[in-house]
């Protein structure tokens, strides 16, 4: 095998053309419509709960009880299906692991529909969950795996403007249809989605770890325009490398037992997963704090309390169209501008805007300002726009590449199932936080986590655009400051 310096020179001088771009959008998009899914999975509880709760008119009605458990379930059996997929990609590979994540979520569509009681709705969504779970881990280390350096960033992003898109897909059927006919037509999502990745190829890089290079080698033709393997020969002798000192070549894996279900969590350990992990863990609550992602459940009651309460189907339309431009603008600056700056320019800007918000509540209610419906609505589209921008999707975008070759699956999966983990104990707390801090207070609680955010990641986020898998990994082993 060349010298290392020889491969990496080698690598640094491919060009691929149009036609490459093409083909890893083409794997991208058609793995994204597991992000639709997700989107559509964790906006169909406001549309149910819209219509069932304490309603005498529907088929039957849900206590206040019964909806709570049926909004938070979905992220209490999350992690659960991380956990699974870890696994399940690691043995069978990440495209058998997308497949099979669809068939839990055409489950949770049908129970739904048929929803006699709430036992029902909460099997249903105990369904979606787990088929969020194990789709979010193999996705993410799938693009990670399959994408150029100069297009992992913004190929990466295109999940979460998925899931934007799923959720304004919601939104706008709820809209139109009551929730049982909105679940009847959301099951053909899941099926086209398993139609699509059918079609893609398996990730080279598992492909190689299990001993099969020609397969590998047509994967990495298909993925990089369709060429011959004379053309991608010295990125595939790059990866036969990488895999060499990531611990993982010709279907073993060094320090592993395939015996023992749970050996891989043992990977913690290693100063390349468990550093990546401590980040990222700080980095979501963050993000989810200055995007006020756990008040997303109860939007409409703040939309009351500022005098939004009217044309509520309209607004969350109009967010959730906010969202999906914000993360399509994230999607096409990422390369230029690097997730570093972007993430820290969004954080602060949002940070701003709810110490805005909060200021304005405060100003209202002590009659310094006159109520008006314009500069809230305004202040809280600017606070889901910019998040979308920036901090809230960036997270997906580093997820994919951050972890070793060796751990990536079950690294990954493992931070997904965390991270959702985070979002349903803030989730669950928020209104409890609201009822003794305000609504004017807790925003401002959000801008100083805010604050804070932005000091740990001025430190310690480094710019992965543009860095190889190998750079990335070596980063987090030397603990070096990489700032630029």
């Amino acid at each position: 095998m060349p010298d290392v310096k020889e491969i990496q020179a080698q690598t640094s001088t491919q060009k691929y053309g149009p036609k490459a771009t093409f083909a890893q959008f083409l794997a991208t998009v058609a793995q994204s419509f597991i992000f639709i899914g997700l989107g559509m999975n964790l906006s169909i509880s406001a549309i149910v709960i819209r219509d069932l709760y304490q309603n005498p008119n529907s088929d039957f009605s849900i206590t206040t009880t019964e909806a709570s458990w049926y909004g938070s379930l979905l992220f209490i059996i999350y992690p659960f299906g991380c956990l699974a997929s870890g696994i399940l990609q690691d043995k069978f590979g990440k495209k058998l692991c997308m497949i099979f994540a669809n068939v839990p979520s055409i489950i949770g569509w049908i129970l739904l529909y048929s929803a006699r009681s709430s036992v029902l709705l909460c099997a249903s969504t105990l369904f979606m969950g787990f088929s969020m779970g194990l789709g979010a881990g193999s996705t993410s280390s799938y693009v990670g795996e399959i994408s150029e350096p100069r297009l992992r960033g913004s190929l990466g992003s295109l999940g979460t403007t998925a899931m934007r898109m799923g959720a304004t897909l919601m939104y706008i059927q709820g809209s139109f249809f009551d929730w049982r006919t909105t679940a009847l037509y959301s099951t053909i999502y899941p099926i086209i989605c398993i139609c699509f990745i059918i079609f893609i190829p398996e990730s080279p890089i598992w492909l190689i770890a299990k001993g099969r290079n020609e397969k590998a080698e047509e994967a990495m033709c298909w993925l990089r325009g369709w060429v011959e393997p004379e053309k991608i020969k010295p990125e595939f002798l790059e990866l036969m490398h990488y895999n060499e000192v990531s611990g993982t070549q010709g279907g073993c894996k060094i320090d592993t037992d395939d015996k023992k279900l749970f050996s891989n969590l043992t990977q913690l350990k290693n100063p390349a997963v468990y550093r990546p992990l401590r980040l990222l863990m700080i980095y979501f609550f963050v993000s989810s704090s200055v995007s006020i992602s756990p008040a997303r459940p109860f939007i409409t009651k703040i939309m009351k309390e500022i005098d939004l309460f009217n044309n509520q189907n309209e607004s969350l339309i109009l967010l959730s169209i906010l969202m999906s431009v914000g993360s399509i603008i994230a999607t096409a600056t990422v390369h230029r501008v690097g997730k570093r700056l972007l993430a820290l320019t969004t954080l602060t800007l949002n940070t701003v805007t709810l110490f805005l918000f909060g200021a304005y509540i405060i100003a209202v209610k002590a009659s310094y300002l006159t109520s008006s419906p314009f500069i809230p609505l305004i202040l809280l589209c600017s606070i889901y726009f910019i998040g979308s921008c920036g901090i809230s999707c960036i997270f997906w975008m580093i997820l994919i590449e951050i972890y070793p070759n060796k751990s990536r699956g079950v690294a990954t999966s493992i931070s997904s199932g965390l991270a959702y983990t985070i979002l349903f104990i803030m989730t669950k707390s928020y209104l409890i936080i609201e009822m003794y801090l305000s609504l004017e207070y807790t925003m401002i609680l959000f801008g100083c986590i805010g604050v804070f955010g932005f000091i740990y990641l001025y430190f310690y986020l480094p710019e992965t655009e543009n860095k190889t898998l190998l750079e990335i990994e070596e980063f987090f082993v030397s603990n070096k400051k990489w700032l630029n």
